[in-house]
């Protein structure tokens, strides 16, 4: 009797255990996509502020990012590839507007390729994004290795590369996309142009 109760729980404990850690890993990635979210809509805001005060008028500055967000049930493992949009609209003049400031629209991929959109009557506040098509090509490679003997040694390690091809129309204007992940300023999750470098991670 006694060995059925520690076998129930054992049981219990592994099926609560396991409920807690998905409930966590929901909280988390729920938590680190709206961060995103938010700091995507901050960078906006201050691009399109910097941009309204030098043409001295209206500007509007559309974003379309992508992101590999963090793998929470397994870090050794690439995460899963997420699209953020943001737009902005800002009036900054010092009061004296000349034929020369005239309102100006923009739209940036990935942080990497701007355009300014044409801005036609009317639609000042309105930027249409149509046939957009994205492909990426993702290498993921695990090496795992274990020595029970003479000595318990454990290694395992982690390579990937990542590349974003594709391209988008934004008012009539086809904007193309070729970016990598992990590129030349590292920045973990973000792709940007540049070499395709290897995404590396080791344990011991």
């Amino acid at each position: 009797m006694l060995s059925n109760r520690k076998a129930q729980a054992v049981l219990e404990l592994a099926i609560l255990g396991s409920l807690i850690i998905m409930a966590f890993s929901i909280v988390i990635s729920y938590s680190e996509r709206y961060n995103r979210e938010q700091s995507y809509m901050q960078q906006t805001f201050r691009a399109t502020l910097k941009r309204a005060k030098e043409i001295n008028n209206s500007a509007r500055w559309t974003t379309t990012d992508f992101r590999r967000m963090p793998n929470v049930t397994n870090p050794m493992e690439i995460g899963e590839l997420q699209q953020f949009g943001s737009g902005n609209s800002v009036f900054w003049s010092d009061g004296k507007l000349t034929e020369a400031d005239q309102p100006k629209a923009y739209f940036e991929l990935n942080r990497i390729n701007e355009v300014e959109i044409p801005i036609r009557a009317g639609l000042y506040n309105v930027t249409a994004v149509s046939n957009s098509n994205y492909t990426s090509n993702l290498n993921s490679t695990t090496d795992f290795d274990k020595t029970e003997n003479p000595n318990i040694t454990t290694h395992k390690k982690h390579n990937a590369t990542d590349n974003i091809v594709g391209s988008a129309d934004v008012d009539g204007t086809t904007v193309s996309l070729n970016s990598s992940l992990f590129g030349d300023n590292q920045q973990g999750g973000t792709y940007t142009g540049g070499g395709l470098k290897n995404r590396n991670r080791e344990m011991r």
